[in-house]
């Protein structure tokens, strides 16, 4: 659980950092974006956790 949680705060940080040099400024739609990907990646990544 910890690591997909370490797993998802780290796509977060990228998304963000990474649409920040992007765009030139951080906007709200790609914060949001960020949260929603790195819910779902994390999600996954869990789910990927119990299976294997």
């Amino acid at each position: 659980m910890s690591q997909a949680l370490i797993f998802a705060i780290t796509i977060f940080i990228g998304w963000v950092i990474f649409d920040a040099v992007k765009h030139k400024k951080i906007i709200k739609e790609n914060i949001f974006s960020g949260l929603i990907t790195s819910i779902i990646a994390g999600f996954v990544w869990y789910i990927l956790f119990i299976i294997f």
